[in-house]
C-alpha cells in the first residue's frame, strides 16, 4: 500500500528563540535614557511638567542610594494657580517587540487628585503608533487596569477569564486572569466612551488567578495598584509583546517569581502561568498597530479623566467641589505621589541556531517523522 509522504520545511517564527538582555535601565543609568517632557499636558491636566534642570533643582527627581532605586516625584509644598509640578519621563529609545521587566517599588497612591501612568506611545502621531497602559488609573482607584489604545479597526476577540474550579475552567486554560471590560481598542470607538480602548482589568484577589486546569493559589489580595501596592513593597510588572499578543504579568515582591525574574538574564515568560492580561485574535493585526513605543513616566492631576470623574466619590471625600481647587489648594497630600523604580529591562528574543542534519530533509509518515 502506498504511504502518503508530506514533506516539511522549517520555517522558524519570528517570535521564537530565547531571550536576552539588551537594555538595562537601573540607578546610574536611568536618567541618561530619558528625556524630560516639558510642554503643556495633552490630557488638559492640571500640572506642569518640568524640564531635567528644573526637576533637579525642585527636589522632583533623584537616586534613593539605600535601594538603589530613582524616584520621580512631584511638588507638595507649593499652591500654584497654574498646576502642580510634575515629571514625565520618555524614553530615548523606541522599543520593538520584546520583553519588558519592571521592576517597581513605589508608585502614586489611591488618591483623589492624582492621574498616573506607566506607559508606552508610539513615535507617530497618536493613536497610528499605537499606545500600551501598563500601569494607570485615577482617583481612588485600587486595581490597575491594562489598556492599548489605537486608530479604528482594531478588535481583540479573546474570552474573558473564567474563575478557576468553575465547570468551565475544567474545559480549557483561560488566556488571562483578569476581566476584559471592553474590546474595541479603537479611541474613537462607536460603543464606547471616547479614549477607553480595550482594557482588561487586573482581579482583585490570588484566588481568582488561574496556575493550571480546575486549581488556584490560596486567597490573598493581588495588590496590582496604588496604596495596596505601595503597602506590599511593590513588585514586577513584565510585558512581552509580540507579533500577534500582548501580554503582562504581575508579581507582588514577596512572590517566587518576583525572585527569579528579577535575578534573571535569561528570562522565560513560558513559565509564567497565565498571564494578568493578553490581547490577541484576528480582529486586530498587532504587528501593524504597535511600532516604535517608547516607555514613559508621568504623574498628572484632574485633567481628561481624572477631573471628569470627580464627583464619582471624590467630591464627596474631600469636601472640595472641583478637581483643580483640591489639587491647588492641598499640596500637602500629595507627599506620597511619586514613583520608586528599582530598574528596567528589555530584553529580544535571539534567533534559534541552525541545525544541520545529515540525509536532507524530514518527512512525516503515518505520524512519524523520518530523515530521508
Amino acid at each position: 500500500m502506498a504511504t502518503n509522504i508530506v514533506l516539511f520545511a522549517h520555517n522558524a517564527s519570528h517570535d521564537s528563540g530565547a531571550y536576552t538582555l539588551t537594555d538595562d535601565l537601573s540607578y546610574d543609568n536611568f536618567f541618561d535614557n530619558f528625556d524630560f517632557f516639558s510642554g503643556p499636558d495633552p490630557t488638559r491636566g492640571f500640572v506642569q511638567y518640568h524640564n531635567a534642570s528644573s526637576a533637579i533643582e525642585q527636589g522632583l527627581v533623584g537616586y534613593l542610594e539605600d535601594t538603589k532605586s530613582v524616584f520621580m516625584g512631584v511638588d507638595y509644598t507649593n499652591k500654584d494657580p497654574k498646576g502642580r509640578a510634575s515629571v514625565r519621563l520618555e524614553s530615548k529609545k523606541n522599543f520593538n517587540h520584546g520583553l519588558l521587566v519592571a521592576d517597581i517599588r513605589h508608585m502614586p497612591p489611591s488618591q483623589c487628585g492624582l492621574w498616573l501612568a506607566c506607559w508606552l506611545l508610539g513615535a507617530e502621531s497618536w493613536p497610528a503608533g499605537g499606545e500600551v497602559d501598563l500601569v494607570e488609573g485615577v482617583n481612588d482607584y485600587e486595581h490597575n487596569a491594562v489598556t492599548l489604545h489605537t486608530s479604528n479597526g482594531c478588535v481583540v476577540d479573546n474570552v474573558t477569564s473564567l474563575i478557576p474550579g468553575s465547570a468551565q475552567a475544567d474545559d480549557f486554560d483561560a488566556p488571562f486572569t483578569g476581566t476584559l471590560t471592553t474590546a474595541d481598542c479603537d479611541v474613537a470607538a462607536a460603543n464606547q466612551d471616547k479614549n477607553v480602548g480595550c482594557s482588561i482589568k487586573a482581579p482583585s484577589s490570588l484566588s481568582q488567578v488561574q496556575i493550571g486546569r480546575g486549581s488556584s493559589q490560596d486567597q490573598t489580595s493581588l495588590p496590582s495598584y496604588g496604596t495596596e501596592f505601595n503597602k506590599a513593597g511593590g513588585g514586577i510588572y513584565a510585558m512581552e509583546w509580540t507579533t500577534t499578543s500582548i501580554s503582562v504579568w504581575f508579581f507582588p515582591r514577596t512572590s517566587p517569581l518576583y525572585t527569579s525574574t528579577a535575578n534573571s538574564t535569561t528570562p522565560d515568560p513560558k513559565q509564567w502561568g497565565t498571564p494578568l492580561a493578553h490581547f490577541a485574535g484576528s480582529g486586530c493585526d498587532l504587528a501593524a498597530r504597535f511600532r516604535d513605543l517608547r516607555i514613559i513616566f508621568n504623574t498628572a492631576f484632574c485633567g481628561e479623566w481624572a477631573g471628569k470623574e470627580w464627583d464619582r466619590s471624590c467630591a464627596e471625600k474631600t469636601g472640595v467641589d472641583t478637581c483643580d481647587a483640591y489639587v491647588r489648594d492641598h499640596p500637602e497630600v500629595f507627599k506620597e505621589a511619586y514613583w520608586e523604580v528599582s530598574g528596567l529591562k528589555w530584553f529580544q528574543r535571539q534567533a534559534p541556531a541552525k541545525r544541520e542534519m545529515e540525509g536532507g530533509a524530514f518527512v512525516k509518515a503515518k505520524g512519524r517523522f523520518y530523515r530521508v
